[in-house]
């Protein structure tokens, strides 16, 4: 009897600290969301201002695919449908090297220049502005929301430094699908807690 209620407590305990902490469960109501009565969700197509081609689609993906996860608003697919919309802008996508190594250490035995520097390693970075307005124009939330992430090179030995393009940027467009997830994750959670 005293395990039963000890593993009740404990289930109790667990459900609280986990409504403290500003997680829900899908399918439930978001006080923001219920305060503003948005029950169904417009995505606007996202625009690019970076010079990073097709990211607008993969932010704009993230988006539709989070916000019908979480369940708690309708997407629907035009604004007369909706009770809000959600504009994004891909500000910038950008990947620079972060680690460096010389040729002459990864050659494996063939003689390369002396001091020819090659990537080891890129930091990428991602930077959307996201908005959700009413229908009638007025913004309930925005926010310039970032995500970074690194990822080892594609760096071949024996080729005399070269640097696989093809692997390096499929690599990039990798790494960018994760962070607008997490971009979206973080504008959704900022949303429903104020910040």
């Amino acid at each position: 009897m005293m395990r039963g209620f000890s593993q009740g407590m404990f289930i109790f305990f667990a459900l609280g600290m986990v409504t403290c902490c500003g997680y829900n469960l899908r399918g439930q109501q978001r006080s923001f969301f219920e305060s503003k009565q948005i029950r169904t969700l417009y995505v606007a197509p996202v625009k690019n201002d970076s010079f990073k081609a097709g990211i607008e689609i993969t932010v704009y993906n993230a988006l539709r695919k989070k916000f019908a996860q979480w369940g708690y608003v309708k997407i629907v697919d035009s604004t007369e449908q909706s009770d809000a919309q959600l504009l994004a802008t891909v500000i910038s996508a950008t990947v620079d090297p972060a680690g460096i190594t010389l040729a002459n250490q990864l050659a494996g035995g063939v003689v390369t220049p002396n001091n020819v520097e090659i990537a080891s390693s890129y930091n990428a970075t991602l930077k959307v502005k996201i908005e959700l307005r009413g229908k009638g124009g007025a913004t309930f939330w925005s926010n310039i929301m970032s995500a970074s992430q690194g990822y080892q090179a594609a760096t071949y030995t024996g080729s005399l430094g070269a640097t696989s393009a093809l692997i390096n940027e499929s690599q990039f467009d990798d790494a960018l699908v994760k962070m607008a997830s997490s971009i979206v994750f973080d504008a959704e959670e900022s949303m429903n807690t104020g910040f």
